[in-house]
């Protein structure tokens, strides 16, 4: 089985998440969305809690017609995430399974830095998405699908800083997440 593993913080889940989602159901026996607890390379734990953000990514793919699934190991464990161990835990629960982890170049940029990082290159295939806004190569020695010419352009991180300033939406965030969001009062939405 070809499986596909996109992991991140999903802190909220956006249309570029949603565009990598599309793109990978395609291309994949089975998509795994893995939302992470804590990111050791963020200074802070996600905003939203973990099931918060499982809800949104339910809403998001409840309308594509794959096989894809959100699962909650990395939100169920305690502490930091570390994509190595999440790995170790895959191929167990699925042994004949190819792997291919997806990535956004803001998290290949600084891949270098992951706990073992070697090993997750040994362990799968590394499906790379661009962004417009980078100007990113991939060094050579990684095991790496670089898909330079994906368009999307979005971050949580400005998602949230617009919900503070009352700015539109509409433009990155589908209507069920944004109305998820606005009923949840999350991230100070007014």
């Amino acid at each position: 089985m070809k499986l596909f593993i996109f992991g991140g913080s999903f802190d909220p889940p956006h249309r570029g998440h949603l565009e990598i989602i599309k793109y990978c159901s395609k291309h994949s026996d089975k998509l795994l969305l893995i939302p992470a607890a804590n990111s050791p390379l963020k200074n802070k734990p996600p905003v939203a809690e973990g099931y918060h953000r499982i809800k949104m990514l339910k809403l998001m793919i409840q309308d594509i017609d794959s096989s894809i699934e959100v699962d909650e190991w990395e939100i169920n464990q305690s502490g930091s995430s570390y994509t190595f161990e999440t790995i170790q835990y895959l191929i167990k629960k699925y042994p004949d399974s190819n792997f291919s982890m997806v990535m956004g170049v803001d998290q290949l940029m600084k891949f270098h830095r992951w706990k073992n990082y070697e090993g997750i290159m040994n362990s799968v295939q590394i499906l790379g998405f661009n962004r417009d806004s980078c100007d990113f190569t991939p060094p050579d020695e990684m095991n790496l699908t670089w898909l330079k010419d994906f368009k999307v352009d979005i971050s949580s991180s400005i998602i949230r800083e617009k919900i503070a300033k009352g700015d539109s939406l509409e433009n990155d965030l589908s209507s069920s997440i944004q109305r998820y969001i606005q009923n949840n009062k999350l991230y100070d939405y007014q």
